[in-house]
This record gives structure tokens, C-alpha cells and sequence, in this order.
């Protein structure tokens, strides 16, 4: 039987829009995509915590078996008869597992028992849409700290721009993480900065829209503060791509002939 956890008050939809960016190039709308990634996890006996409005518990249950044709996937019950029948009793259930290190989440409607190799179990409808998100699909590539990386982004302030100069602390074909002092950017997950330029050496200029991700603040072993912000580009051109793919094959062979 399926186990469960007390860490779950609600169901938040998963075709909304993470604070971190806009989820919707990752959702799969196909009925025979949603049924491949469904036999995966079935396949591949993982496990799926289960949300329900109105209980403060989750299951988390392992994949049984999914049917295509008859649109459905079964999935074990709880050993605890209370959590069954609070699932039971829930309209809308959120479903959240990963395979191959890439997360996957979506929602269907109620459950019904269900008889699966002679014991009891849940079924319900398949989703019509399903969010496979892979954040970290893209290789990165740390900046060299003894050459320190220049991002310069344009601020509005008292209706004037001013240019924050930021160092570089890692980049991606998806993005870039910078290094700023406390207060120089706003501490505002999804601001937008238009013409930041990235100065790669013996590579050229990248002119970059980025949309603000994630936000950390680094101590660093002299004692002093620093914001490390994650960044997403926005629309970035091909050449602005195609820089920053040879200034990153540049830096791994650098790491590789000091290896």
C-alpha cells in the first residue's frame, strides 16, 4: 500500500505560470505524449505524491497501470482508510512525480475504486495536459573567476536608467546567474531587463533581454554579502546563442587541459 505524508494543504493548478517563468513551452498537450510519459512512470515503478483540496495529508503512491484507450490510470491506494476516503471525497487531484530527472505534474478529477490484480485500487481519468519541466535542461557552464565576466543591466530608477554592473557567476544556452552587491537590484522575482550586455572575452558583445528567476544571497569567505540572481533570457537572437555557445566550448576546454 501506498504511503503518506502530512506536508500538503491544497491544490495549486499546474498549468498556471511559475513564479520563475513561463511554464507553458514544457506542457504537453498530445494524448500520445501524456500516454508515453505515463507508461514511462509506470514502466519505471515510480512514485507520485498525490494533492487533494481539503486534507492536509498526501499520498504518495506508485503508478499501476494507464490505459489509453480507455483514457484512465490506475494507481495504488493508502493503507490508512481515513486518507482513501479523504482522496475519495476530493474533486480535483494534483499529481506530482518525476523520470529522468525531469519533474512532471498534472491534474484530473475524482477517483474512483477500482479492482487491479485482485486488490483495491484508484483510477482516474487521464489529463489533458501535463507539465514536463526539465529547469536544469541546458549545460552550465561556470564563469573563470580569475577573468571575471562583465553583465552590465540597465536599472530604472526615478524614472532614469542606470547601468549595474554585475559579474557573471555562471551561464547557459537558457540563462545566466550574476553576482550583484545587496540593493543594487530590485529583490523582484520576473523584472524584466531589456539590452543587458554580457562582455565575453575574446568573443564579443551579447545584448540579452532577462527575466529575473531566482535569488540567493552568497556569503563569500571574505565575510562579504553578495545576491546571486538567476536569470532567463527573453527571446534571445541566434547570434546572441551562437556567441555564447563558443565562448562555453571555449571554457570547457579550458577546464579540460588544467584537468
Amino acid at each position: 500500500m501506498a504511503e503518506s505524508s502530512a506536508d500538503y494543504s491544497g491544490v495549486v493548478d499546474p498549468t498556471g505560470v511559475d513564479p520563475g517563468g513561463d511554464e507553458s513551452p514544457y506542457l504537453l498537450h498530445s494524448r500520445i505524449d501524456i500516454a508515453a510519459v505515463l507508461r514511462d512512470l509506470v514502466r519505471s515503478r515510480g512514485l507520485a505524491s498525490v494533492h487533494f483540496s481539503g486534507a492536509q495529508d498526501t499520498l504518495l503512491t506508485p503508478l499501476l497501470r494507464t490505459d489509453p484507450a480507455a483514457g484512465e490510470i490506475v494507481f495504488d491506494c493508502s493503507g490508512s482508510e481515513r486518507l482513501n476516503q479523504a482522496l475519495m471525497r476530493a474533486s480535483k487531484l494534483l499529481f506530482v512525480s518525476s523520470h529522468d530527472k525531469v519533474k512532471i505534474r498534472f491534474t484530473t478529477g475524482p477517483a474512483q475504486v477500482v479492482q487491479h490484480e485482485g486488490r483495491k485500487a484508484f483510477a482516474v481519468r487521464m489529463p489533458d495536459s501535463m507539465l514536463r519541466l526539465q529547469r536544469r535542461e541546458h549545460y552550465r557552464a561556470l564563469a573563470p573567476v580569475a577573468r571575471p565576466v562583465r553583465c552590465v543591466i540597465p536599472v530604472k530608477r526615478d524614472n532614469a536608467l542606470r547601468n549595474v554592473e554585475t559579474r557573471l557567476h555562471d551561464i547557459s544556452q537558457g540563462g545566466v546567474s550574476v553576482l550583484a552587491h545587496p540593493g543594487e537590484l530590485p529583490a523582484e522575482i520576473g523584472a524584466l531587463y531589456d539590452n543587458c550586455r554580457i562582455v565575453l572575452p575574446d568573443a564579443g558583445n551579447v545584448v540579452v533581454g532577462l527575466r529575473t528567476a531566482n535569488m540567493l544571497t552568497m556569503t563569500l569567505l571574505n565575510g562579504k554579502q553578495m545576491l546571486r540572481v538567476g536569470c532567463q533570457f527573453v527571446r534571445p537572437s541566434m547570434s546572441a546563442l551562437a556567441l555564447i555557445q563558443r565562448y562555453m566550448m571555449r571554457l570547457e576546454r579550458d577546464r579540460k587541459s588544467r584537468d
